[in-house]
């Protein structure tokens, strides 16, 4: 269904950007006529949008069961309070926004069935998701086809918006970001030089893994052993047992509940090493592993939260308990997305693209705003090193891409 929800002025919320730059060549000026905006039939499939009336929507396509649906859950209740906020303050021209869910089950497959879904559903006009960048890759391919924006706050893997993808847009930082931040900061801040590498087998693992082993080397630091693991299994015991004694860091590409094993059980095995990894371990099941983990070296997409991001935090507790570091940077997706759907008066899907491709977003917690570059990175796009002390994550560096390229 493709509609133009016609001209009239659009109410003014408390947070939303006023006058925003424009970034040279982002904006696509809209030059489909009303009648062709109006026809259901007539058009492309890339032209869907919503009807004139009726609720707006916003899907949110994560893993909602499985191992990473603690952190799927989270990133709907993030949304859903953005969501809130602005219905609070009058919806989107006075028209209600909902929230619509999909259980991808961090699965390739069911990843791109439930896009499909969101496809065929008229209401939605945005997508944010996936959580896995092994789901967010073929479930990106889907939206394309149907003309949906896709907003990912967390999947890191290059390959989300490397492949000209007009309505794919990234929040976090990447792999070729991360990866080789750690191998920086190990080489000029820490003392070690003998390290492995293990991997989970999936499209965020390996990439990560093979971005850090790129710049490790150039660095100087010594690979040592080179391994893989498959996720989701308890007993790794086999696979460490093949690291040389000297090891002094294990770099792992995967997830937390895996990273929290290998922690324990490189103790069993004999080995005195640090574990250390990208975005995916800061998570608060990594805490799970309890002395094992103390000492990790992590990277994040996002720092600790400011007082600035304090009444965020206060509404997320209120209603849902903790939030891990990523529910603030979910929340900023967010609201990104909804600063673009009150800056057009077009919501057809392409003009819903075009609006987030040109947008200029205010985190909540201050810094430099979110704007997307010509693949759909984030430009200002940080990188936050943390450590496990005492059982909680703390942030010792933030690096920008110029500090290790």
């Amino acid at each position: 269904m493709v509609a133009n929800t016609g001209t009239a002025s659009r109410t003014t919320h408390p947070w939303r950007r006023q006058g925003r730059p424009r970034r040279l060549g982002t904006l696509l000026v809209a030059t489909a006529s009303v009648a062709v905006l109006a026809s259901a039939c007539a058009t492309r499939e890339s032209d869907g949008g919503v009807a004139a009336d009726g609720d707006l929507a916003i899907a949110v396509g994560v893993p909602l069961s499985g191992p990473y649906a603690r952190a799927g859950r989270e990133t709907v209740n993030a949304v859903k309070i953005a969501v809130a906020e602005i219905n609070k303050a009058g919806g989107l021209d006075g028209r209600k926004v909902k929230v619509v869910e999909g259980d991808d089950q961090g699965e390739p497959q069911t990843g791109q069935s439930v896009a499909q879904k969101f496809c065929d559903d008229d209401a939605v006009v945005a997508v944010i998701g996936h959580y896995n960048s092994g789901v967010t890759i073929p479930a990106s391919d889907v939206y394309q086809r149907c003309g949906l924006a896709q907003v990912s706050p967390l999947s890191s893997n290059p390959d989300v918006t490397s492949r000209g993808l007009d309505n794919v847009f990234r929040v976090g930082a990447r792999d070729d970001y991360m990866g080789p931040a750690l191998a920086t900061y190990l080489a000029t801040e820490t003392d070690y030089t003998e390290v492995g590498t293990i991997d989970d087998q999936s499209s965020y693992g390996v990439g990560l893994v093979d971005q850090f082993t790129a710049q490790a080397k150039s660095q100087g630091l010594d690979i040592v052993k080179s391994a893989a693991i498959k996720a989701g299994d308890k007993d790794f015991r086999a696979v460490l047992g093949t690291f040389p004694d000297d090891t002094q860091v294990i770099y792992f590409g995967g997830y937390p509940a895996d990273a929290a094993l290998l922690a324990q059980q490189a103790r069993e095995v004999g080995l005195d090493v640090v574990l250390a990894g990208g975005d995916g371990l800061f998570d608060p099941d990594l805490l799970k592993g309890g002395d094992a983990v103390e000492g990790t070296l992590l990277t994040a997409s996002a720092g600790n939260p400011t007082d600035e991001a304090q009444a965020f935090l206060d509404a997320y507790r209120a209603e849902y308990g903790q939030p891990s570091g990523y529910g603030l940077l979910e929340y900023n997706a967010a609201r990104l997305v909804l600063q673009a759907l009150g800056e057009v008066d077009d919501l057809s899907r392409d003009a819903v693209v075009d609006a987030i491709s040109a947008v200029s977003y205010p985190p909540v917690e201050g810094g430099e705003p979110i704007e997307f570059d010509d693949n759909g990175d984030n430009t200002n796009a940080e990188v936050h090193i943390f450590t496990v002390r005492t059982g909680r994550f703390d942030e010792v560096a933030v690096l920008k891409p110029d500090d290790f390229r």
